[in-house]
């Protein structure tokens, strides 16, 4: 194989060619007037309107972020208001509570002043019922009471007693036993 090689070298010609950099001036001249004409091309016909699309996208991108802003801000406000009326809302809650809670307050004192008014005159009326009640049974057992007292101290003094005459003696005693009690 190493003879192989050796054979392949020897057969090198004279004249080496170098691809990287081409030997002729017309080469390099021509290849100098491509580059630049397409380097015209490319700048003042191509690049402008990539230029201006590119700008236009920056500016698209700065007012979509001062939107975005602007949102965030007016989002805030929204829900500072929103707290706000949440806030008188409880409040007018609390305030209507407190009217009602005052309300039925004295509402109930009123029934209940009205209770006891009606038990007052209840217990007034029924104590002059029974006052009036208490009256007549007295009367009623002065005249038994009477009679009675009369009929034994007859019986005890052996002779007949008159009513009529011993009446202040015995209303005396059933007032002073009727006071005591």
């Amino acid at each position: 194989m190493l003879g192989l090689l050796a054979a392949l070298a020897a057969e090198v010609p004279e004249k080496v060619i170098n691809p990287v950099v081409p030997d002729e001036i017309g080469e390099i001249f021509w290849g100098a007037v491509g580059f630049f004409s397409l380097w015209i091309l490319l700048r003042y016909l191509c690049l402008p309107p990539l230029l201006k699309i590119r700008a236009e996208r920056d500016q698209q991108v700065l007012a979509d972020q001062e939107a975005a802003a602007a949102a965030e801000t007016q989002g805030e406000q929204v829900r500072r208001d929103y707290e706000a009326t949440l806030a008188e809302a409880r409040a007018e809650a609390n305030r209507v509570v407190e009217l009602a809670r005052v309300a039925s307050e004295a509402e109930r004192s009123a029934v209940v002043q009205v209770a006891e008014d009606a038990a007052t005159a209840q217990r007034t009326e029924a104590m002059a019922e029974l006052d009036v009640a208490r009256a007549s049974a007295l009367n009623e057992i002065r005249g038994d009471v009477a009679a009675l007292a009369i009929t034994a101290a007859s019986k005890v003094v052996q002779s007949d007693l008159d009513l009529a005459q011993n009446q202040s003696t015995i209303d005396d005693y059933v007032n002073q036993a009727s006071g005591n009690r």
